[in-house]
């Protein structure tokens, strides 16, 4: 009940916020297929955000109805001869028409005219998302993960395979390897399979070989994926980000940006050694920390916390109550930044491609697909780390809508650019009765992929609230 009632409260906040992130990534799509219509000489009746009944509205000078309506999941832009919202053709409209409303008729224009208008909606999220990655990059800079080992876990496929702490990883399957967080990223996609990795040691490269452990957990919406692992953990600097409130750290004097040097005399070379070291001494510990070039000691007093194993499984160790700190942020010229905003873009929409892909060949849990509740959960959460993890998460949201809606699917923007390469190439359009069966499938498939999501969702919250319980 008290899971629910937390569940509740947060319902209308993350929702609103989710609202708001996808009605300007609609925008961004509609304006797209808006700007592009006009320049091709296309009557637009309406520009609308979602559908249904409308909220409101008014008409512009060129008679374009721009509305808002009830069901916020999505929007449209309606030509003057379409039959539907989906830009369904209306042959029946076109006929009744006269010489001068032909002339801004979508579906007479010629097929590379209708081509562009349909793939200026995915490419201007495409574009959006590109543009908050570049600005973010530009505005705040880049932080780099190192793509060094730092340790290793025991008996694992990485030990086995002959990895050593030391060792950075130059390239994975032939990919380079320039930043740490794209490792894990390589791995949980590889499902399972024997991935070949590359890492300098001792000036010189050398290629290992190492099939990732596969298990089945679960994520904090309580929904199945497969975690791919190898066993492999990065060196992280032992950088104090936040101190828990109340707990030994804070309460003795360290400081965020403290940096741990040693514990009980014994060097700290990365944060992922303090548990191991805490552990060890079963007890007071003395901590040594480098603040602004000045070496400080304190006196701790460790306290028993529930934290999970390599495996997941949960345990009780302890704790000082510290935090790593992120990676410093390093500039970026504006080049650099729109050449990782282009490249952060192709990354969000290959590792989409990959999870269809994972989830077509069981690599992974169809549980995985979220609806707008999950997106709405996961938005609030993204929110309350402030602006430049949202505008991240802007970013990531446009991208997908994007590519979700390239895939040729009639009703989607691919299926319409399917029907127009079909068209091109042959010199002639599918015939109507082809097209008409293709939009009712395209809507079918939609529905049932609207009622599968929401299924996810509505299981998530009910395993949530049985384990709260």
């Amino acid at each position: 009940m008290d899971y629910l009632s937390s569940l509740a409260g947060s319902v209308w906040q993350n929702g609103i916020v989710f609202l708001l992130v996808l009605t300007a990534v609609v925008f961004v799509h509609e304006l797209g297929h808006f700007l592009v219509a006009r320049w091709c000489g296309v009557t637009v009746k309406a520009f609308s955000i979602g559908f249904g009944p409308e909220i409101f509205g008014f008409y512009d000078k060129h008679g374009t109805r721009w509305r808002f309506a009830w069901i916020p999941l999505g929007g449209y832009v309606k030509f003057v001869d379409d039959e539907n919202a989906a830009s369904k053709p209306s042959p029946e409209a076109l006929k009744r028409m006269t010489q001068a409303e032909r002339a801004g008729s979508f579906h007479a224009k010629p097929v590379l005219q209708r081509s562009a208008v349909v793939a200026a909606g995915p490419i201007a999220n495409f574009l959006l998302s590109i543009v908050l990655f570049a600005g973010i990059n530009y505005a705040v800079g880049v932080r780099i993960t190192p793509a060094s080992i730092g340790t290793i876990v025991a008996d694992s496929p990485a030990a086995r395979a002959g990895f050593l702490p030391g060792d950075r990883i130059v390239s994975i399957d032939g990919s380079e390897i320039d930043n740490g967080d794209d490792v894990q990223s390589l791995i949980e996609f590889s499902g399972g399979r024997e991935m070949t990795f590359v890492v300098a040691r001792n000036n010189e490269n050398i290629s290992l070989n190492v099939t990732p452990k596969v298990e089945e957990l679960r994520d904090q919406f309580g929904r199945s994926f497969k975690h791919s692992d190898v066993g492999l953990r990065s060196v992280v600097p032992a950088r104090i980000g936040e101190l828990q409130h109340g707990l030994p750290a804070e309460l003795a004097g360290l400081k965020a940006g403290d940096l741990i040097t040693e514990i009980n005399a014994t060097p700290v070379v990365g944060f992922e050694d303090i548990p191991k070291l805490l552990k060890s001494a079963n007890g007071a510990v003395t901590v040594s920390v480098d603040r602004d070039g000045k070496i400080l000691t304190f006196e701790l007093v460790p306290v028993m916390k529930p934290a999970k194993d390599e495996a997941g499984n949960p345990i009780t160790r302890p704790m000082i109550g510290v935090q790593r700190a992120t990676p410093e942020a390093k500039p970026v010229s504006l080049v650099k930044a729109m050449t990782l905003g282009v490249r952060e873009t192709y990354q969000t929409i290959t590792a989409a491609l990959n999870g269809i892909n994972a989830i077509r060949t069981g690599r992974q849990s169809a549980e995985q697909m979220g609806g707008p509740l999950m997106m709405a959960e996961v938005t609030g959460k993204v929110a309350e780390l402030g602006l430049e993890p949202l505008l991240r998460w802007v970013a990531f949201i446009s991208a997908n809508i994007g590519f979700l809606n390239l895939l040729p699917v009639p009703v989607l923007d691919g299926g319409h650019l399917l029907f127009y390469a079909y068209e091109g190439l042959f010199r002639k359009p599918l015939s109507e009765r082809f097209q008409m069966a293709g939009f009712q499938v395209g809507l079918a498939l939609l529905m049932m992929l609207m009622a599968f999501v929401f299924y996810n969702d509505i299981s998530s919250i009910v395993r949530r609230t049985l384990g709260a319980g």
